[in-house]
């Protein structure tokens, strides 16, 4: 298991400025012991790319792994090409595999916005084909993916393996299907540690907390701590096993 955290965690002192993007990284790297870091797009103070590879340089230096950016409307059928041929090449130049996103409220007509959703869907995997980046998308309330079987109908019909579902970590805990490759989950110090652990195994975790917490950092250091110590646990547990005499 490899933690990530995002950005948008800290979306209030970034965008206050009393925490630039690079002391981000820092405090991601001494503070929180983090594996990755994920950018929110709207973070970025310059998205040229002599930044952007600054920024990935720094990552890099500090061993974070630069894992994905996030950008909730990369899925609004309103985006034009050049939009979105924008958004992957701030992944590529930021060194990440995948972008993180949401799939667009339903609109005045759902199935409309549905079946133009699915055509920005097609037209973003293929620019994230050509830079090797994958896009995740996560249910979320108010969308037309609320939840996992409607995410799984727009990854249905869109069909491509670059455009992928991240779950929360707790979901994978039921079980996952032969069909189904996630690169990611999710979670958040709320969850139960050990539980989370078991589901995620060596997937990616991408541990969020509201831009409302007051302490985030505070948040997050104890929810990577537990994840830490619960994936301890479940080595020592593997380990002992594995010593027992057989039959």
């Amino acid at each position: 298991m490899r933690i990530a955290v995002s950005s948008r965690s800290f979306r209030r002192p970034l965008a206050s400025r009393e925490l630039t993007q690079l002391e981000w990284l820092e405090r991601c790297a001494s503070q929180l012991e983090v594996d990755g870091a994920i950018a929110d797009v709207t973070d970025f103070p310059r998205t040229d790319g002599e930044y952007v590879a600054q920024l990935r340089k720094v990552a890099v230096d500090l061993g974070l792994v630069p894992f994905g950016i996030d950008a909730p409307g990369a899925l609004d059928p309103d985006a034009g090409d050049e939009a979105r041929e924008r958004l992957v090449a701030l992944a590529s130049g930021f060194g990440a595999s995948l972008v993180r996103t949401v799939a667009p409220p339903p609109g005045e007509v759902p199935p409309a916005t549905f079946v133009r959703t699915v055509a920005a869907a097609k037209a973003l995997s293929r620019a994230a084909k050509a830079a090797n980046v994958t896009v995740v998308v996560v249910e979320a309330p108010g969308t037309i993916a609320t939840d996992l079987d409607e995410l799984k109908h727009v990854l249905k019909d869109t069909d491509s393996a670059w455009l992928r579902a991240c779950p929360p970590a707790l979901q994978l805990a039921a079980g996952v299907g032969p069909k189904d490759r996630y690169p990611a989950c999710l979670a958040t110090p709320a969850d139960p540690a050990d539980a989370v652990a078991a589901a995620a195994r060596a997937r990616w975790v991408i541990l969020d907390v509201p831009d409302t917490t007051e302490r985030p950092w505070d948040a997050l250091a104890t929810g990577v701590e537990a994840l830490r110590a619960a994936e301890a646990r479940l080595r020592l547990a593997g380990d002992e096993e594995a010593r027992l005499p057989a039959g």
